[in-house]
């Protein structure tokens, strides 16, 4: 999770929407300063460099998620990472520090989502991150600053006042800044708690706390430390293999072993005019039914852009967005042949959907496969190796071989990084000190 979150990140430094909040953020200057991931001459606050690097994360929709539904690393580790780097020089965090507090953060916003049914399936108002990544957030960075139990009541009381985000902004340039928000406002929080501000701190309890944001909340009493299981041992995140909505996966996948059967008797191309209609067989996801998106933030929230595209091209990539590809002629004569068909069964949960895709030709011939999980899938994880491959490929189009070699090595021992400032040294493109000068040995 953190390998995939710094690589999309890095990558996500050269959108527009994050050149965008980065110009914005430099009204702000302090004397302590944190990382701007992929920036060697530029630092901002810890509180600005949090968000800044969160809106890199989800700039492409490229980050990690989870079940129930949300984002849970981007909200927090740009956090963890802008707060680690704020310390005194005397104060080193340690890498098992800042994993620990990564943990932490996810562990929350499972346990939140887990008190409700409703956050099971994908949302249909409140975008995730914005309620319970703030809340993660926050929790990481309590813990980062080791505060007390009575600060880190009043952390989450005053992040619950910064949460929530509506679903309407989603395939908008302004959905990303959701998790920027998410880790500034949670970082802030746990900086207002530590100096004594209060909050309610029967906040999580509360049907007008965390409540207002599920109308099926129901909190429960956590097991004991002693007995006390974590949630990603139970449930695995899914990493995307391309920057879109997580629903579209499942088309890619289908819509791909439907090209190959397709080109098989046509000379490995696409026979485009002959195909009458193309249908997809999704949940309903209002916010991912797109028919005809005209920005690259649209196409990465549209089953039939994501279909449509893995037709033309057999396999979908970073490259499967840009503005000449939205708009070619092919795949928009393609998308106007297209239509979303809902099965009763087909429920709107990343734990259960499906898609089929059934090309119909001209001819009357039916060609049709389904996908019931997509390579990428806590099902069906990325193998450590296409893992890696992901992270180089996103992190060189920003940093140098030797930055992007050192945040390898760097998560891969960060339980034995005696000073974590190093990853924040690679991650600005800086050489660093060989690592083994960092690591404890026992």
């Amino acid at each position: 999770m953190i390998l995939d979150t710094l690589g999309v990140g890095l990558l996500g430094t050269s959108t527009e929407v994050c050149h965008k909040v980065t110009q914005y953020s430099k009204i702000y200057s302090s004397d302590i300063s944190s990382t701007i991931w992929g920036h060697l001459d530029f630092r901002l606050p810890p509180l600005y460099a949090a968000f800044v690097n969160g809106v890199a994360v989800h700039s492409m929709d490229f980050d990690d998620t989870w079940h129930p539904a949300t984002h849970p690393s981007g909200a927090v580790l740009p956090a963890v990472i802008a707060l680690s780097e704020a310390f005194p020089q005397k104060k080193k965090i340690s890498g098992l520090d800042l994993l620990l507090a990564f943990n932490v953060g996810i562990e929350v916003q499972g346990r939140l989502l887990h008190f409700s049914s409703e956050a099971k399936n994908i949302p249909k108002r409140f975008h995730p991150p914005t309620v319970v990544g703030t809340m993660g957030s926050a929790a990481a960075c309590a813990k980062l600053l080791a505060l007390d139990q009575v600060k880190c009541k009043n952390a989450l009381a005053i992040a619950a006042s910064y949460a929530g985000a509506p679903l309407a902004n989603a395939a908008t340039q302004t959905k990303p800044l959701h998790i920027g928000n998410a880790a500034k406002h949670g970082l802030e929080a746990a900086f207002l708690a530590s100096q004594g501000l209060q909050g309610n701190k029967q906040i999580l309890d509360m049907e007008s706390g965390i409540g207002a944001f599920y109308t099926d909340y129901n909190p429960q009493t956590l097991p004991t430390l002693q007995s006390y299981p974590w949630l990603l041992d139970q449930q695995d995140v899914a990493i995307k293999r391309f920057p879109a909505h997580l629903g579209t996966h499942w088309v890619a996948d289908a819509a791909s072993s439907v090209r190959r059967k397709l080109v098989e008797s046509s000379d490995n191309l696409l026979p485009l005019d002959k195909i009458e209609k193309v249908i997809l067989r999704v949940p309903e996801v209002k916010y991912v039914n797109r028919p005809s998106p005209t920005s690259e933030h649209e196409a990465r929230h549209s089953f039939q852009f994501v279909a449509c595209s893995a037709l033309l091209d057999g396999s979908m990539s970073v490259q499967s967005f840009t503005g000449e590809k939205v708009h070619r002629p092919a795949l928009r004569e393609l998308l106007s042949k297209t239509q979303l068909e809902h099965p009763p069964d087909n429920t709107p949960s990343f734990e259960s959907l499906y898609c089929e895709v059934t090309v119909t030709l001209q001819d009357g011939n039916k060609i049709s496969d389904r996908c019931d999980t997509f390579y990428g899938h806590w099902r069906k994880p990325l193998k450590k190796k296409d893992l890696e491959k992901k992270f180089q490929s996103n992190a060189s189009c920003v940093l140098p071989a030797e930055a992007t070699e050192g945040i390898l090595e760097t998560v891969y021992n960060l339980e034995k990084v005696e000073d974590c400032s190093v990853l924040g040294t690679f991650l600005s493109g800086q050489p660093a000190r060989p690592l083994a000068d960092n690591l404890r040995f026992p």
